[in-house]
Parts: C-alpha cells; structure tokens; sequence
C-alpha cells in the first residue's frame, strides 16, 4: 500500500484544534495508519506531543493518540477494531499546551500529514484481557495487523 498524502500545516499560537485533510475509509477498514514529519528543523527545545484523530459524524470512530513528530517521521496507528459506519471523514491534530507555548515564543511547527487505512484482521481467535502479561507483570495488548494486498 502507498502513503497518501493528506495535508500539511504550519502551527500558528491560535492552532487548538486544526482539521489536516479529509481521509476515506473504504467499506469494513478499521484502522488508519498515520505518518507524521517534522518539516522544521527543531529548535533547542523537543516538541512535545499532539492528539491525533480521525474524525467522522459519528465522532472520533476510530479513537485518538497522542503523536509527537520526528524529522525521520513516525507512524501512528488509529483504530478501535470496528470499522466505522461512515468511512467519510477528516483528519485532526490538536497540539497540546506545551508546543503552544512555544509557538507563542516564535518557534513555527511543520508537520506533513501522510495515510493508509486497512483492517486490523480479526481471525477468530481470542484471549482473555491479561493472560498475556510482561515479565514485569503488566497485561500485553495483542494486535495482529493485516494490509491489503496491493
């Protein structure tokens, strides 16, 4: 599958919730994967994170995650293992206090919005929640992802 771009956008101080680009998902897809670039060089301060969501009428079907940018770009993943009822929607980034602060202070932040949706590929299988659990005792979350064939 390709990256598909979606948008970029400068954050101004006045940015709290900013609208990237529009986004459909096909019948069944449950799950976006969102790669985010700094395009700025970074200033003496790290960025923090911003909440990233995909947003339809029914609201933020897929759910939201904090996303913090990189120059090398990173990849986050949105999805709830439903697909959504309407697969029309858009894009939001919504950057937190903290990168506001800095922005106030003259630092620009620019961000490139790629996308490619899917499904997360249930097959049947389950485990009950905390069966898996880490050498340090916390519950594994288990996720099997499976991308379309191209």
């Amino acid at each position: 599958m390709v990256w598909q771009s979606v948008g970029q956008h400068t954050f101004l101080p006045t940015d709290r919730e900013v609208q990237v680009g529009s986004f459909d998902l096909a019948p069944g897809q449950d799950t976006l994967w969102v790669r985010i670039t700094q395009l700025n060089q970074p200033a003496t301060w790290p960025w923090s994170y911003g909440i990233l969501s995909w947003r339809n009428v029914d609201g933020l079907s897929l759910g939201s995650t904090k996303a913090y940018s990189s120059q090398l770009g990173e990849v986050f993943r949105l999805g709830v293992g439903l697909p959504p009822s309407d697969g029309t929607g858009s894009l939001w980034f919504e950057p937190r206090s903290f990168n506001l602060g800095w922005l106030k202070a003259g630092f620009p932040w620019s961000l490139e919005f790629e996308a490619q949706a899917g499904t997360s590929g249930g097959t049947g299988a389950a485990a009950v929640t905390g069966s898996f659990v880490s050498s340090a005792g916390a519950g594994l979350e288990l996720v099997r992802v499976v991308f379309p064939s191209p």
